[in-house]
């Protein structure tokens, strides 16, 4: 896959999904494409672990420096890989929370691995663009500190993707009936 450039997040929507989605010490948040790393350093600040896969290796030593500035080096992880070779189901520990900027051909490509290899329950947030054939759980628009209008598309993996969503005999499947649902549980802010 080619590379996409790296375009920084503004800083009103990361500020948004930081509190929105309650982010805390038991989170593991990834990045992917995450740049120089100030979507992840801000939820560092709020006590998350932070992954951050990006195939840019200058990016990937800036993103190190800026964690370690902030004295926070120990709560980043650095895979300086294309995102489409690491197997997601592989890195420990396992994200609570995946973030991604990327164009919406790059999120398509994406969306089998992401509903193949995250956990059920893991958090999908996306900016700008959505997740084509995702079904969001949360959709806000926000006015960035640029006044330019944005879009977050907050899913959940084992609900908005396709497969949690396909035909059964007897009809749709139901919440009630996907894998895991009364374990998950997260208290989210959302407005």
């Amino acid at each position: 896959m080619s590379t996409v450039p790296w375009i920084p997040s503004p800083k009103t929507p990361i500020e948004y999904l930081k509190y929105g989605l309650g982010v805390n010490s038991s989170d593991v948040v990834l990045d992917l494409g995450c740049g120089d790393g100030r979507v992840l350093l801000e939820f560092a600040k709020a006590g998350a672990h932070t992954i951050c896969i990006e195939i840019n290796r200058i990016l990937c030593n800036v993103a190190q420096l800026a964690f370690r500035v902030h004295g926070m080096e120990n709560k980043i992880d650095v895979i300086c890989k294309d995102f489409f070779s690491v197997d997601l189901a592989n890195i420990k520990p396992k994200p609570t929370i995946v973030y991604a900027y990327l164009y919406p051909s790059t999120l398509e490509a994406l969306s089998n691995k992401l509903e193949n290899e995250l956990d059920t329950c893991t958090i999908i947030a996306t900016l700008d663009f959505p997740i084509r054939g995702w079904s969001p759980v949360f959709v806000k628009h926000i006015i960035d500190e640029n006044d330019h209008s944005r879009t977050v598309w907050i899913y959940v993996n084992g609900f908005s993707n396709p497969k949690a969503r396909q035909l059964t005999e007897s009809g749709m499947v139901g919440l009630a009936d996907l894998p895991n649902y009364c374990t998950c549980r997260r208290k989210l802010f959302l407005l």
